[in-house]
């Protein structure tokens, strides 16, 4: 994939038929764009797991591009945002197709297989930021578990904050084209400005939370992100329904209402997905086989985690395991394949 030009003005309106949103209006600059060339051409894939996707010395990397190509069905560790800015783009991930009109802007989670197919004219911006960190940080959990699909931000299905985030994302465009001293710094504080104001977006829709008093929201959020702490730490060990209520010091019924509300499926639920990311991580390690994956992950035989991965993957974990080295596997609900 490939620049259309080499030194593009910054767009300030979003342009299509359908739809003609005034955004920030900052001053036109000419943005440093990396050269030609310089950030497809030379990407390393294995299967289709994309390698070395940031510049040196750096975790964020941003493309504005103009042409028609479509990028094959690749995944990386990185989260991946879409922001087309003058007609759409279509973007396949996993098993769902999202239609992204100028102005929406889609979060793509890391380590989801996604396919970008692009029009015959128009522009994005496409973004990755290596999130790797976050994990550090009080509330990780709840972030990613609300990460765990696509978002897929419109102005009329998230009107109370779509201008406030656009303006964000309008601010980091500028400090990376334009690359002033710590610009890094700056990006990474408007990324944690999205990310609060869309969690804490999302949190409010919870009827868990909006029927509560600030005490007890506080309560409920601490003693949920602690146990869901606790089960990201111990989902290979034989942990039950009946320890994690314990954990957390609600009765089994009601911790059991909490966290489904909370998480939006059930523990047991949590658990599997818990465990099958992991053995999605070890799968693509060639020193270690299935048996000894599903046994490190928590999977109590090797039937039960090929069921189950197949269930969760539409995949076997060998079909799964086959896409680092080049092979080809029909995802669950798409027909893209790995590409070399």
């Amino acid at each position: 994939m490939e620049f259309g030009r080499n030194e593009p003005i910054f767009v300030t309106t979003i342009l299509c038929k359908e739809r003609n949103i005034a955004v920030n209006k900052s001053d036109s600059i000419k943005l440093d764009y990396y050269k030609q060339n310089t950030d497809y051409s030379d990407r390393i894939l294995e299967g289709n797991n994309e390698k070395s996707i940031f510049p040196k010395d750096s975790s964020i990397r941003i493309w504005y591009n103009e042409l028609p190509n479509d990028y094959p069905s690749h995944w990386h560790n990185a989260l991946e945002i879409c922001v087309p800015i003058e007609n759409y783009y279509d973007v396949d991930v996993d098993n769902e197709s999202h239609h992204v009109m100028p102005g929406d802007i889609l979060f793509i989670p890391p380590r989801k297989s996604h396919y970008l197919h692009a029009p015959q004219s128009g522009s994005r911006y496409i973004c990755l930021f290596d999130i790797d960190f976050f994990s550090s940080m009080r509330g990780y959990s709840g972030l990613m578990n609300m990460l765990k699909d696509c978002i897929h931000i419109t102005p009329e299905g998230f009107a109370p904050i779509y201008n406030e985030i656009f303006d964000l994302f309008s601010q980091i465009w500028n400090e990376y084209f334009q690359k002033t001293e710590f610009y890094e710094f700056s990006i990474y504080s408007h990324l944690f400005q999205i990310m609060t104001i869309l969690s804490r977006y999302q949190l409010n829709k919870i009827h868990l939370f909006t029927e509560s008093t600030p005490v007890k929201r506080r309560e409920y959020f601490e003693k949920l992100n602690t146990v869901i702490d606790y089960i990201d730490e111990n989902y290979a060990y034989d942990i039950t329904l009946e320890d994690a209520a314990s954990y957390s010091g609600f009765s089994k019924f009601h911790f059991s209402r909490l966290f489904k509300e909370y998480m939006g499926c059930t523990f047991y639920d949590y658990l599997i997905n818990q465990r099958i990311k992991a053995t999605e991580v070890l799968l693509t390690r060639d020193d270690l086989s299935i048996t000894d994956i599903a046994l490190q992950s928590g999977f109590s035989s090797i039937s039960t985690f090929n069921r189950t991965f197949k269930l969760k993957k539409g995949c076997t974990p060998g079909e799964y395991r086959s896409l680092f080295s080049g092979g080809l596997v029909k995802e669950k609900g798409s027909s893209a394949k790995a590409t070399k």
